[in-house]
């Protein structure tokens, strides 16, 4: 007899789970890392505070009115030294919202940031595109329902009225701390590896 041979078929579906098994698995692209050193105007360094990465969002309104956190926002613990880093996200622009050392309070995903925009009776309405406080520096005060503005704020006077101009803002009366400058929120442009210059005007 001559020799048998034995052929096997399997399923379509079956050869292309195979095949798409024996495929390597795409490797998720690593997000931007970026870094530097956190420190009050006074130059000590914000030791142990814990910073995140925020988007502003902007409505019909005003350009700048919210800060939203994402769930998985990039977080960064800073050393002894005030350095820290963010790993992980992808580049844009970016502000950051932070916690000083010992505050555990939970964050909020979004917060209204429109007060600021605001303006308020000047203290000294005699006086036009003038910066107020930077000689003698302003104690603590509420500005608006939610927020705080710490000691050593500054104003912007415009006659009759003024606006916050430089300034390390609390909300509630843990956090989340925002910074204020030129009377817009801080924000920047993060790619990879960019160096972060970010100073907390209140400490």
């Amino acid at each position: 007899m001559g020799a048998r041979c034995v052929c096997l078929f399997a399923p379509l579906g079956v050869l292309a789970l195979l095949t798409l098994a024996q495929q390597p698995k795409a490797q998720p692209k690593p997000g931007a890392v970026a870094g530097g050193v956190f420190a009050g105007r006074s130059g000590k360094p914000m030791a142990k505070a814990r910073l995140l990465l925020g988007e502003i969002q902007g409505d019909q309104e005003v350009t700048y009115a919210k800060i939203k956190l994402p769930a998985a926002a990039p977080t960064a613990i800073c050393d002894d030294q005030g350095r820290f880093q963010f790993k992980g996200f992808a580049p844009g622009e970016y502000t950051i919202v932070y916690q000083p050392s010992g505050a555990a309070v939970v964050l909020p995903l979004e917060f209204d940031i429109k007060p600021f925009l605001a303006v308020t009776r000047s203290i000294a309405p005699e006086l036009r595109g003038y910066e107020l406080g930077k000689n003698e520096p302003y104690p603590q005060r509420a500005w608006g329902r939610n927020f705080t503005l710490l000691k050593g704020h500054t104003f912007y006077s415009e006659g009759a009225n003024m606006k916050v101009w430089n300034a390390t803002a609390r909300r509630g009366l843990q956090g989340p701390y925002i910074e204020i400058r030129r009377s817009l929120v801080w924000i920047s442009r993060l790619d990879n590896n960019s160096q972060i210059n970010f100073e907390a005007w209140g400490y």
